[in-house]
Parts: C-alpha cells; structure tokens; sequence
C-alpha cells in the first residue's frame, strides 16, 4: 500500500501554524505602528514600541516550531519510504519461499510449540492431507501421549536436527515416510517452532523388499548352479572315463573280428562292422564335442593380447596337412589383435575354421576369409566362406546343442561345435551372429569388448 508523501492531517496542522503565525505577524505590526500614528508628539512611543517587539517573541518561536515540524513530516516520509519497501522486500522473499516450498517434492509442515500445525505445503497435504491447527499426533493417527518423547520434541527442547520413520495407513491403505525434524529460532535464538520434512518411501521399501527377495532367489539359483555345475563335472568325468572304457572296448572287439573272421563273414558281416566302427568313432568325437563344452563353460577365464591372425594362420595350416589335396585359398588380414583367454580364443577359432572347411568340401575354388570391420566405434571381426551356406529362416537354431541344418550323411558332425563358439564369446562378454545364403556360403561374426 503507497502512502502520500503529505497526508491530510499533516496539510492541516501546517496550514493552521502558518495561519497563525500570519496573524500574529500582522497584529504584531498593528501594536507598534497604530500608536505611532496616533502619537502628536512626532516621536516615537518607546515603550509602545518595546511591547510591539516583544510580542515578536512568540511569532519567531512559532516559526521556528513551523520549521521543526515540517522537518518532522519529512523524516516521517522518508521512514514510510523505507518501511514500505522493507515490507515489499519481505512480501517479495516470502513469495519466493512458498514458491520454493510449494515446489518442493518432499512435504514440508511447521509446528508450533505446541505441536499444533500451522502451515503445511501441498506436497505434505497430498501425504496426510489438510490437518491446519490440529495436533501432529491427530494427523498421523497417533497416541497424543506419545508426543512428549517423539522426534520433534528432542528437537525442540536439544536444538538438534533428528531424523525418525514413520508408517501411516489411511484410506486403507499403508506408507512408509521418512522425516526430517529441524528446530526454527527467532532472533534471539529462542526455539519457537519446528519444521518436519516428510518424504514418502513406500516405493523405496517395496523395491528394498523385492530386492531381497530377488537377491535370495538368485542365491538359491547360485546354489542351484553350483549342484548343476558338479552334477556337470560328473558328467564329464564319467564321458572322459566311464564312457570310453566301453567305447575302447567296443572298437577293441570290431578290429578283432575284422582281423580274426573278416574272410569268413562276408560283405554284409563286414558293413555291419563297419558300422559298428563307425558308430563309435562318431560317439568318441562326440564325447571329445561334450568335454570341450564343459571345460570352455568352467575354465577361469585369463585375459591377454591374442594375435587373432597368427592364430588363424596356425589352424589353417593344420587343416591343409590333414588333407593335402584340398585346395581350399585362405584370406587371413594381418596384425589383428584382440584382449581375452588364448586357449578359448583358439577352442572358438578353431571351430568356427573347421566349420567353414567342412563346407566348402564340394566347392571349386574354395575361399575362406578371416578380418575385421568397424562397426560404430566397435571392431568385429568375421569368418566368410563361400560354402553350401544354409537358410537364414532356421538361423535361430544354429547355436544351439546337437542342432544340425544339413544332413549328416553329406556334412558329419556332432552340432556342438557352434554351440561351443557362442559359449567362448559370451564368456569374454561378446556376441556372435550368423549369416547365410543357402548355396552360397556363411558369414559368422563375433565382439570381443
């Protein structure tokens, strides 16, 4: 609110001086020159003239007072100036505070000593809803006995800031806040009120809850995996011994017949042998698929520099020697690196090599290609050939365990070799893909971060 700078009491009094110090002025002059006028003497009436000057007295006094109370009024304006814009200053941070409460996310009350709430924030009202001039324990549902030793009297009565939980069910339904008591002191540092800071929790202790739970299903998962992982062990225990005894046994009894009664059994008693032989050479190899699995799925993992070309150059060299009249040209880049396990890196290698020789048996002018892209910051490198391909609608099936996409009688194998692969790089933390055109060769590609 603007006050004038001359309010109407003030142009009365002022007014009311002047006038009558005009008055006195004038009847001041009347008093000494009427009785000069009438002397007819022709000299001046000294005492008449004395008494005329000392009625000035109280005309000079009364300007004087005239002076001093304007200069009172004018201190008076520069004060309401200055109140005026205290008080607007104080409007204008009161504003900005409730603006800054209210727009707080967290639920802010005041207390009084008394424990009664004089003002809450909307965020506080969505909590507990509207409680003005109620006691705190009415609001929260609580004992009034209980006030004495809650959070905010310690508050109150040691000046310290205290932080305490509380649960409140209303409508039905229950909630876990959080709050933050904080004592508020006036300018002599008396504690008059205290602040409570509620923040809602209810979604921090459901996610708490379904961590543990989560936490504990993982645990008996671990424990789980690790009975897995021994059940596993004696698995490969029994492939690597129990298994092969019988299989060493096997092929032991079939050279023998061969060479004891081959004459004597016939063409159709030779097949059967032969069949008998082979059967078990393809479970022997399959045996030596399985224990590779196992042991890339348990082996600790020991990271270092691998030259990922020598090591391809190596495998493509003993390919060539286990078949000298293949002709097979192999494109291997140079200088390629990589960070990660040398003796997994090769089990991978070497499977994804053998892969693509097997199926490129049937192709003139076979070409095996291994390098490297960049792919949005990342290298991947890759495995090309220019093989019998396959169709990319059963893509989804070819990392998985004893899944084949050709026949075995055209292309032998134990379909545990991709699966091997994919194990190898996931555990390096990688990903491998395949790409194919039935006919016309296979991509595979694969990250080593």
């Amino acid at each position: 609110m603007n006050v004038p700078l001359k309010n109407g009491t003030e142009s009365i009094i002022v007014t009311a001086l002047m006038a009558l110090t005009a008055f006195w002025f004038v009847d001041a002059v009347i008093d000494a020159v009427i009785p000069q006028v009438e002397c007819e003497c022709g000299h001046l009436h000294v005492p008449a003239l004395l008494a005329s000057l000392f009625h000035l007295i109280p005309l000079i006094a009364q300007l004087l007072l005239i002076i001093f109370v304007r200069r009172l009024f004018r201190e008076r304006r520069l004060l309401v100036r200055e109140l005026e814009a205290a008080a607007a200053a104080a409007l204008d941070e009161k504003a900005r505070t409730d603006a800054v409460i209210a727009a707080v996310g967290d639920g802010v009350c005041m207390l009084d000593r008394d424990f009664r709430i004089v003002y809450q924030n909307r965020a506080h009202e969505r909590l507990i809803g509207e409680h003005g001039g109620e006691l705190c324990s009415e609001a929260y549902g609580e004992d009034p006995d209980t006030c004495g030793d809650c959070p905010m009297a310690r508050t109150m009565e040691t000046g310290e800031v205290r932080a305490g939980t509380r649960r409140l069910t209303s409508r039905g339904e229950t909630r876990f806040l959080e709050i933050t008591f904080s004592p508020v002191r006036n300018a002599s540092g008396e504690i008059v009120a205290g602040v409570e800071v509620v923040r809602d929790v209810t979604e921090r202790r459901h996610n708490e809850e379904e961590i543990r739970s989560l936490n504990a299903t993982l645990e008996r998962r671990a424990r789980d995996l690790a009975a897995n992982n021994r059940e596993l062990e004696a698995f490969s225990h029994s492939l690597s011994h129990d298994l092969s005894a019988p299989l060493t046994k096997i092929s032991c009894a079939v050279e023998a017949l061969r060479e004891l009664y081959g004459e004597r059994m016939g063409d159709e008693g030779r097949f059967l042998l032969s069949c008998i032989s082979e059967g078990g050479a393809q479970m022997e190899d399959l045996m030596d698929a399985l224990l590779v699995l196992s042991r890339v799925s348990r082996k600790e993992l020991r990271r270092e520099t691998v030259d990922m070309g020598a090591m391809v150059s190596q495998l493509a060299l003993d390919l060539r020697r286990s078949d000298p009249a293949r002709r097979v040209d192999f494109v291997i880049s140079p200088e390629l690196t990589a960070e990660g396990d040398p003796s997994l890196l090769r089990v991978a290698l070497q499977n994804l090599l053998s892969n693509a020789w097997k199926f490129t048996r049937n192709v003139d002018g076979g070409r095996i290609e291994f390098g490297s892209i960049d792919r949005n910051g990342e290298r991947v490198f890759y495995l090309r050939d220019n093989g019998a391909g396959f169709d990319m609608g059963a893509v989804g099936r070819i990392f998985e365990v004893f899944q084949r996409l050709h026949d075995e009688g055209l292309f032998p194998g134990t379909g545990v070799g991709l699966a091997t692969v994919q194990r190898v790089i996931e555990r390096h933390g990688g990903t491998v893909t395949a790409h194919g055109v039935q006919g016309h060769g296979a991509t595979f590609t694969f990250t080593l971060p």
